[in-house]
């Protein structure tokens, strides 16, 4: 049987009775209707991009660093003032002393304690002696018991009046240590109330000292801005404008009392580096995104336009009159704010013509 005659399955072939379709023309039919198919799938697939999400709202909030810590520096008991160490702003030394009160009679005092010690000392060695030496006499009877009996009595009593003197030496040395006002190491002197050779009183306030090492920055929350403000996680950052820099941030400590005269609650935000300078004072910002449950977000070249009017046209609906709020720029889209009533997020939109 020649070619021509065998069964064709392409329309026009010898087997409907046309002429027989070269491969090339076969190919361009295919060709022809897939792009006649692409315009429609397009449009489906903008007809589905194009609809309605919901809306957030950014806040900003306002704060300035503080230290991590303050501490007030106080004396332990009165006294003249004999050295100032360190003045506002300097940091405390590695021994931490800030200043010195004068312990001269303290260590007078000292100095005879340690006297009377020695004194007694000598006072015990010989009663120990007097006691064994009686307790030999009373064995061969050469003396009375009674005789012993305060031998021993007299050692028990210089014995105990030593312990007395030591404790008192401990707590003239304790004395004599809180005459030195200390502070932590590493801490800055934040304020400074005394001068050398002033006299100070017992519980006087003499300065303070602050922790620098760590920034916080305190903010009043709403419920909704402290469950925003979780959400952000790591991605959590403040703008400190003075420096022109972006600094990430995470939440240090929130209190769980509430605020009952503005309703709010207290949040401290913790600096995750360190800036220069690193002090108190600089003001910073916070951006959150709140959800705007009253509005929504509508694609732009899904809204129409006409006499001072704007509207949207769902795909399954009548036209919804909308009220614009404002337009922002999202992945590259153009989006308008807009209050929608009878709108959900997700309803599809059809595209402006």
């Amino acid at each position: 049987m020649p070619p021509s005659s065998s069964p064709s399955h392409f329309p026009g072939s010898a087997r409907h009775g046309g002429p027989a379709r070269p491969p090339v023309y076969r190919l361009l039919l295919a060709w022809g209707l897939v792009a006649a198919l692409i315009p429609a799938f397009a449009g489906a697939a903008e007809e589905e991009a194009l609809a309605a999400r919901p809306s957030s709202r950014f806040i900003e909030l306002t704060a300035f660093t503080r230290p991590r810590a303050r501490l007030p520096l106080v004396a332990e008991m009165a006294g003249r003032v004999e050295a100032v160490l360190q003045d506002i702003g300097d940091p405390v030394g590695e021994d931490g002393l800030f200043a010195r009160l004068d312990a001269t009679f303290l260590k007078l005092e000292l100095e005879e304690n340690g006297v009377e010690q020695a004194r007694l000392r000598d006072q015990i060695a010989y009663d120990q002696r007097e006691v064994e030496r009686n307790r030999e006499l009373a064995r061969k009877n050469n003396v009375a018991a009674a005789q012993l009996d305060e031998a021993r009595q007299t050692l028990r009593n210089d014995t105990q009046a030593l312990r007395r003197l030591e404790v008192q030496a401990r707590v003239l040395a304790e004395k004599i240590s809180r005459t030195q006002i200390r502070a932590p190491s590493g801490w800055r002197l934040i304020e400074r109330l005394i001068e050398p050779g002033q006299w100070v009183g017992d519980g006087e306030r003499l300065g303070e000292a602050a922790d620098f090492s760590i920034l916080l920055l305190p903010f009043s929350l709403t419920p909704e801005q402290l469950v925003a403000l979780r959400e952000t996680g790591e991605t959590l950052s403040v703008e400190i404008p003075e420096l022109g820099v972006q600094v990430p941030a995470a939440i240090y400590r929130v209190n769980p009392a509430l605020d009952e005269a503005t309703r709010k609650i207290d949040v401290d935000l913790r600096l995750q580096t360190a800036i220069e300078p690193q002090r108190g004072g600089l003001r910073a910002e916070l951006r959150l995104q709140l959800p705007d449950p009253e509005n929504l977000l509508i694609p732009a070249a899904a809204v129409h336009r006409g006499f001072e009017e704007s509207w949207v046209q769902p795909l399954n609906g009548e036209p919804l009159v909308v009220t614009i709020l404002g337009g922002e720029r999202i992945e590259g889209r153009e989006w308008l704010r807009a209050r929608a009533p009878g709108l959900e997020p997700g309803d599809p939109l059809r595209p402006r013509e």
